[in-house]
């Protein structure tokens, strides 16, 4: 007898008010940004881009779309195998972020910079296992500074993708939850279920 998974975030009242906080609480912080920070972020990427640390070119690939592309594939895989269907679905469901991610780097961008992957990964990350969104965030933000670093591109654009990228998971969550109602990603069960 299978239990019924918790509703999608944004089909909760709770969840709707506490996107819509966060995403006018980001507003503020982005107009900062954007009139005093984006200067001096600037000059420190182009510091630590002409040092040739190899460090940030690492957690560059945080970011990737072709590196999630590739462990989104390895990782389906694994899961149909061993019959993880709950995983099999979360990773599913974390491609079609890669996919929203991309789009959205193209079009805040200009480029496949690869803060909005960032982003929906963590977003993901944090949905399916809850008590990992420290982590999750952590990587989104080293990823999204590593890729500030070697593209240039300004922090506030890199802010503003990232947070879209997030935005799209749950977006993604809400309508697979809508299509699929009995067989959605649950959230919080165990690796094997």
């Amino acid at each position: 007898m299978s239990t019924r998974a918790p509703r999608a975030i944004l089909a909760d009242g709770t969840g709707r008010v506490a996107v819509l906080g966060v995403a006018a609480g980001s507003l503020l912080p982005l107009a900062i940004l954007v009139r005093f920070g984006n200067a001096p972020v600037a000059q420190w990427a182009a510091a630590h881009r002409e040092s040739q640390d190899a460090t940030w070119h690492w957690l560059a690939l945080l970011g990737s779309p072709l590196i999630w592309s590739i462990a989104c594939v390895l990782a389906f895989g694994l899961a149909a195998g061993m019959v993880w269907q709950n995983t099999a679905r979360w990773v599913v469901l974390m491609a079609l972020c890669v996919v929203w991610a991309g789009l959205v780097n193209i079009a805040v961008g200009g480029a496949a910079a690869g803060a909005a992957t960032a982003g929906a990964m963590a977003a993901a990350v944090g949905l399916w296992q809850p008590r990992a969104w420290p982590f999750a965030a952590a990587a989104a933000v080293l990823a999204a500074t590593g890729r500030t670093v070697l593209l240039g591109m300004p922090a506030s654009t890199m802010l503003l993708t990232g947070l879209l990228g997030a935005l799209g998971a749950l977006v993604i969550e809400f309508a697979w939850h809508t299509v699929a109602p009995d067989a959605p990603p649950r959230r919080g069960e165990p690796l094997r279920s």
